[in-house]
């Protein structure tokens, strides 16, 4: 049974102890700070489930690495708590960061993705691009795009 769970913005620092227990551990909460999350255009979504955060996504505007595209939107701190993986909130996540892009004229959403989440990226039609990297603290990564009408 899929279970019900509530999407709004939320504020950078709510992000942080799920990016903490989630994606990187073995930092403190307090030194997951993302270039971008205090920008005034800057989206940070949650998914809610009885109240309690289960899932969170951030975008902001960041060109990937040398390009220059300032209508492109970097998708960062993608973590949804495992219990609840599988069940649609990414995919939601996602849609309301797609949403939040287009409504300021984006074309591109990127990330560094997790070889692990490979699967889930393209199943939203982004595609990997280069090669697979280690990045530090958190294993293998793939940059992932999608372009936006």
């Amino acid at each position: 049974m899929e279970n019900k769970f509530d999407l709004h913005p939320i504020s950078a620092a709510e992000t942080r102890a799920l990016r903490h227990r989630v994606l990187r551990p073995m930092q403190r909460p307090d030194e997951l700070v993302y270039r971008g999350d205090d920008a005034p255009d800057a989206l940070h979504a949650g998914a809610f489930c009885n109240g309690e955060l289960i899932g969170i996504a951030s975008v902001s505007r960041e060109s990937p690495l040398d390009e220059t595209n300032p209508r492109a939107w970097r998708l960062r701190g993608m973590a949804t708590l495992p219990q609840f993986q599988r069940q649609g909130v990414g995919r939601a996540l996602i849609d309301l960061c797609l949403a939040h892009i287009l409504a300021h004229n984006g074309n591109l959403i990127w990330c560094h993705g997790r070889t692990s989440a490979r699967a889930f990226y393209e199943s939203l039609g982004f595609y990997a691009t280069g090669d697979e990297f280690m990045a530090p603290l958190s294993g293998p990564h793939f940059v992932f795009r999608r372009t936006l009408p």
